[in-house]
């Protein structure tokens, strides 16, 4: 009981973070479990645009690219990995301090299915996309980020870097 109301009361403190429209910018690294990629830690950009309704409460619209390095050559089998992924996220935010926050990620998305192979169509997939991590505002406009997010449904996960400015 003790912990649930040391909970209720973080998400009930005032954060440092103003309410109203954001836009992130990130970059980091993506691998997935797939037998068509090489999962090298491939390179990942990102960007989205945000309402923060309240301290607590965001939403977002955002877009990842996931340059996979696929295997190519007649003696791979034939298949899909994840390429690109856009959705829509509410994040639920809980301030550490007057600049530190932890914030959660839950959101649905498109992931584009690329082939290996050019007589093969690409192809869309429904894709949840749940995450989790910190935030350090440097002022009211101007904070840092870095995400840990899994797209469930095609195997990846993506380690992100990323700058938030607040309008």
């Amino acid at each position: 009981m003790r912990f649930i109301a040391i909970g209720l009361f973080a998400l009930a403190m005032p954060a440092f973070a103003q309410t109203g429209v954001y836009a992130d910018l990130t970059a980091g690294r993506t691998s997935v479990s797939s037998k068509y990629v090489d999962d090298s830690n491939d390179v990942s950009f990102g960007a989205a645009i945000g309402y923060q309704l309240n301290p607590n409460l965001g939403m977002e619209i955002y877009t990842r690219s996931l340059s996979m390095n696929p295997f190519r050559g007649l003696l791979t089998e034939a298949g899909y990995y994840p390429d690109r992924h856009y959705g829509v996220a509410v994040l639920g935010t809980a301030p550490m301090g007057n600049q530190f926050s932890a914030y959660g990620r839950l959101g649905i998305g498109r992931t584009t299915m690329k082939s290996n192979r050019t007589s093969m169509a690409d192809k869309h997939e429904t894709d949840p996309a749940i995450g989790i991590g910190v935030r350090y505002d440097f002022n009211k406009t101007v904070s840092a980020e870095l995400e840990a997010t899994r797209l469930t449904k095609s195997d990846a996960t993506l380690i992100t870097a990323g700058v938030r400015f607040q309008f």
